[in-house]
């Protein structure tokens, strides 16, 4: 029996927040064949949550030195404003990948962009932050003869680009953040 594993790999923009700014170590690079491929909405509920708040709050601090009437209204406003605006942010589409895994397993990926196709042999890169690239189909058709200092040069990209992406978190203004941007798209991308 196949076990299913369900993952969510991020790319390009959007990827798992981490706690903190370390560089990490990625716990897997596993190798498959994507067999399904499939557009799906945003999942918006945390970008109007999100927006309600920050607005409600503005409306409050707007209204300070009001009546209460004043400073209600002011919240409710704000917090639909910002309802709005952050739904607004997080619509758009999301690709998702089914992909059969080398050793038995099955995953999805979704992901913000992507030129996969069904039949792509690609490694997925598992950890604190995910990606996935596509690779040789040596790497799917004949796993155990492909030599492992292949399989660990994915490895070091697949750390490369978690590192990347924790740089990008790390980014104090915007300089920082677009050369974190353009080395995580350099090392991150298909």
């Amino acid at each position: 029996m196949i076990r299913k594993i369900s993952y969510i790999a991020l790319l390009t923009g959007s990827f798992l927040l981490a706690s903190n700014a370390q560089a990490t170590q990625l716990s897997a690079v596993a190798y498959g064949t994507i067999t399904g491929v499939s557009q799906q909405e945003k999942d918006t509920s945390g970008g109007k949550t999100g927006g309600a708040i920050v607005g409600g709050a503005i409306g409050l601090f707007t209204g300070k030195g009001k009546s209460g009437s004043n400073k209600a209204l002011r919240t409710l406003g704000g917090a639909a404003a910002g309802s709005a605006a952050g739904g607004a942010m997080a619509r758009g589409t999301v690709m998702s990948y089914t992909v059969d895994l080398v050793n038995g397993g099955t995953v999805r990926v979704v992901m913000d962009s992507g030129s996969f196709r069904s039949g792509d042999c690609v490694s997925v890169e598992r950890g604190r932050t995910n990606n996935m690239r596509r690779v040789s189909t040596e790497f799917c058709s004949h796993n155990k003869q492909v030599p492992q200092q292949y399989k660990e040069e994915h490895k070091k990209e697949a750390n490369e680009c978690a590192q990347a992406k924790q740089e990008l978190l790390a980014a104090k203004d915007e300089a920082a953040v677009k050369t974190a941007e353009m080395k995580m798209n350099i090392l991150c991308q298909d």
